[in-house]
Formats: C-alpha cells, structure tokens, sequence
C-alpha cells in the first residue's frame, strides 16, 4: 500500500501556523478534559449512578440543547464563513458592523426563549423524560434545577459571538483554555456545595461556570479593528447571509443532538440511574473525538472558510483529506481500545464513593457500545463543517432529518437484546451511515475527494490497531492480575496497558511507512519553531 505524500500546501508557513494552532487547541482541550474527568470522577463519587444524577442529567439537557440549536455551536458555523470572508476581503468594519447585530439579535430572541422556557418548565420538562413523568419528588428536582441552568443559553449564545470573532482572527488559544475554568468552577461547587445543597450543587456549578467562561474571551477581543456590543443593522446583506446559514445550521446541529434527546427518552423507561448510566459512558466515549477530531475542525474550518472565499478548491480539497486522515489516525486505535478496555477504564474513572460495581458493568456495556461509532462521528464533523464552508448547510441537515427517525427506531428495535446498550449501539450505526453519506455527497460537490488516501489511511489504520490493543491488552491483563484492584494497581495496570497500545501503534505505523507519521512530524517542527 503506497503511501500518500504531505502535499505542498500542507508544508506550507500557513499550515505550519495551523498545525501550531491545532497544537494549542489540542494541549488546552487535553487539560479541559483532563479537569472535565476529575468533574465527572467526582460527580460518580458523590451522586453516583441513581436518581439524583439522573434528574441533573435531564435539567441539563434541555437548555443544553435549545443553546446548541439556537447558540454557540451555531452560531459559530453560521457567523465563522461570513465574518472570516469579510475580513479575507480587507472589509474589517463591515465584519464587525455584521458581530453586533447578530450579538444583538441573538440576546433579543434568545431573551424571551429563555423566560418562556423558566415559566412553563413544570409542563416542558416532562416530555423529555416521559419514564419518570409520574415520579413527583425527581420530577419537582428536574424542574428546579432547569430553571437554573436556562440561563446558560444566553451565556453561551454570547460566548458563541466572541468565539466566532477570535476564530475568525485565527486565535484560538484563549477559547480553547475557557473551558479548563468553567470544569474547576464546577468542581468547585461540587466539593464544596454538595454537602449543604445536594445535587442542586452541580446545576449552581454549570450556571457559574458558564459565566466565568464567557468573562474570559472579552480580553481578547481588544485591539482589533473592532468592538462588540449593541448595534441593529439587520437589513445588511451580510447580516441575511449569517441568517440564511444558521436556520439550516441550526436544524442540523441540533437535529444531530435531538438524536440524545431521543435517547434519553428511551433510557429514561430502563430505570431512574439508566439515563446517569449513559451519560457517564458518553463522556468518555467523547474524550478522543473532543480532544483530537474537535480541535482539528476547530482550526480548520476558518481556513476551509477563507479557501472557498478565495475559490480555491484544489487546497480545500487536501485540507479535507488530511484533517480526516489526521482523524483517523487516532480515532481508530483509541476505538480499539476502549472496546478492549471498557470495563477497566469505567471502573478506574467512576467506581468511588457512591458508584459501585453494578453502575460500573452497566455504563461499560454503553460505553463499548458507543465506541464503535467514535472514528465515524469525528470524520462527520469535520464534513459538516466543509458544507457549511461551502455555504451547503442544507445537505448534512437533510442527512440529519433522515437519521433522527433511523436513530429512534434502531433505539427501539437495540433496546430488546441489548438493553441499556442497544441506544449507543444505535448511536454509533447512525454515526457510521452519517459518514459515508456526507463523503460521498460532498465528493458529488468537488468532483473528487482524495477518498482513496483516507480509505488507505483508515484500513490500515484498522489492521495496526486490532494488533497495537492485543499487545496492550496483554501488558494490562498480566498487570492487573498481579498488582490486584487497588486505586493505585489499577492506575499503573491501566497506564501500562495504554503505554503498550500507543508504543506498538507507532512502531507499526512507522514501520508500515503511514504518511500520518509525517503529520505528526509536521506538527512536531511546526510547534518547535513557534
């Protein structure tokens, strides 16, 4: 299998700056993460898997996805293409002429969302939970700490604006590290809050958090050639475009997390710790793809933006190809991994405290569910966001429409043999048909794609991992049953096992000659002459 050289474009000072930039991106995420497990361990520790934690996890999952249909994710798909074209245009003024208003607009409308959904939470929230509509005391919970955590949506919907405008200005670092303060204020609460406040503790947490992060991007926004603020100017064309692009934006983002919605509708009939169960397995399931496949689409889609500004298809099409092959080249042996290792990680991560060994086998069967669908879903995001470059939102939400009501019915026809685990096996079919629909109909738009570099890239990628997760699976097995259970034990077993899966990885992929080797060497020089 012959490898597929970097390309020019991808040597160049600008990738070079891109890849220090995904760098920076990645390093940040890494320690938002890092925080965001310590939240989660100590969410498991002092709520467990039961009631509690399953009240919170509905109360947030409502304003968690108004703010994702309406907010910052859309926000920033919408505004990115317009604002980072205005500016490639050398029409600074108008760009940020186009920031206000959309901030203005979207604190008017977003304003009354918000209070309406405060006044009618008691007849809101029961239809995203409908297994627990008849328990009173969990329901007056989830009522409550909704009606705390609403306001997050015009938080986030303001940080989406300042997000946008840093991106766009290809500065990334201080979003990136927001997210690291709003996991310590949570902790915080935690720790310090739970004992006098309950679960109510979290929802305070969140609510705070939001706020700290949304305080740490004004900084940045100085000196410019611009400000944010109050401004009406909503018959400007471009204030139109970023309209035009956020209703299909908007429907697609959020049509793709409707699909947690309907999980959790499902989850909510298996029990009162089935839906805390399944969040559990989905955050780490999420942490290779927000780590490494969320970074580079973060970094990249402002130059996939200002590529298409410039019409230049040919670099467009190569961005594309390696921010997949980049994706893949990770996402695929940290699948492997977790299918291998899913028990162990969840009993390392959440058994303490309050979380016992039944939630433990129970969010390990969701979690090796989930991770099938991981690779898939990290490679999709990256091609939505191509689309939205493309000013072509409408077809990956099309492709949304059609897999919500495939996701509701994989959840329904899962759930018989598998249980808990039949809706992330759900998840992660969806993820993969998500995928192959995007590429083929975004190479449909291009002409062509690069398909057979990233299908090389990724079946070889399949072959070195299945032997990488053997060898570590080796490494952790004879460990654990050496060393024993303890919090320590499972720490060093668990880190060898890891140890062993990345070492063997590399060797082959070099061995193999994998041009990925060369991305990661790109990324090495880049971050070294910085």
């Amino acid at each position: 299998m012959p490898p597929v050289p970097i390309s020019e474009a991808e040597a160049t000072p600008v990738g070079r700056r891109l890849a220090t930039a995904a760098l920076i991106v990645i390093a940040a995420t890494a320690a938002s993460r890092g925080f965001g497990y310590v939240r989660e361990i100590a969410a498991a520790a002092f709520f467990g898997a039961g009631a509690d934690k399953s009240a919170f996890d509905v109360a947030f999952l409502v304003p968690s996805t108004v703010q994702i249909l309406v907010a910052q994710a859309a926000l920033s798909a919408a505004l990115i293409p317009v604002f980072a074209g205005l500016l490639e245009k050398g029409e600074r003024q108008e760009a940020w002429l186009v920031a206000r208003t959309v901030f203005t607009l979207m604190m008017l409308v977003l304003g009354v969302v918000v209070a309406v959904c405060i006044i009618f939470a008691p007849s809101i929230m029961p239809l995203f939970a409908p297994g627990y509509r008849h328990d009173t005391v969990m329901m007056a919970k989830i009522v409550y700490m909704s009606r705390l955590l609403f306001p997050t949506v015009l938080l986030l919907a303001a940080t989406g604006v300042f997000i946008s405008v840093l991106n766009s200005f290809d500065h990334f670092t201080l979003p990136a590290i927001a997210p690291i303060v709003w996991n310590v204020v949570i902790l915080l609460a935690i720790f310090f809050g739970s004992g006098r406040l309950g679960i109510d503790a979290l929802a305070w947490g969140v609510l705070l958090g939001t706020l700290a992060q949304l305080a740490m991007q004004m900084p940045a926004l100085t000196g410019r050639g611009g400000r944010l603020g109050w401004g009406l100017s909503w018959r400007n064309p471009y204030v139109r475009q970023v309209g035009a692009l956020m209703l299909p934006v908007s429907l697609s983002l959020g049509l793709i997390n409707l699909n947690g919605v309907i999980d959790i509708q499902f989850a909510s009939f298996l029990g009162q710790g089935g839906v805390a169960a399944m969040n559990y397995a989905f955050r780490l399931y999420q942490l290779p793809e927000s780590l490494f496949a969320i970074a580079v689409g973060t970094v990249l889609f402002p130059t996939l933006s200002k590529l298409v500004a410039r019409k230049d298809y040919d670099s467009f099409r190569d961005t594309v190809s390696l921010g997949l092959r980049a994706i893949f080249f990770i996402l695929i042996p940290a699948t492997a991994f977790m299918l291998a290792m899913s028990t162990p990680l969840v009993r390392l991560a959440y058994q303490h405290g309050q979380f016992g060994a039944g939630s433990t086998a129970l969010v390990a069967s969701s979690l090796f569910f989930f991770a099938f669908g991981s690779a898939f879903s990290g490679g999709s995001a990256l091609l939505t966001r191509g689309f939205f470059s493309l000013s072509r939102p409408w077809i990956p939400t099309t492709v949304a429409v059609f897999n919500l009501g495939v996701n509701a019915f994989l959840n329904w026809l899962f759930i018989k043999p598998f249980g808990l685990g039949g809706i992330p096996l759900s998840t992660s079919v969806v993820s993969a048909c998500t995928f192959f629909v995007l590429l083929i109909l975004l190479r449909r738009e291009l002409g062509r794609i690069n398909g057979r570099a990233v299908l090389r890239s990724a079946l070889a990628a399949v072959a070195l991992s299945i032997a990488a997760v053997l060898g570590g699976f080796a490494a952790w097995r004879m460990l654990d049953g050496a060393l024993g259970r303890s919090l320590s034990a499972q720490m060093v077993s668990l880190f060898a096992g890891i140890l062993a899966v990345t070492a063997i990885y590399l060797v082959l992929a070099r061995l193999h000659k994998m041009p990925e080797l060369q991305l990661a060497g790109l990324l090495r020089r880049s971050n070294n002459k910085t």
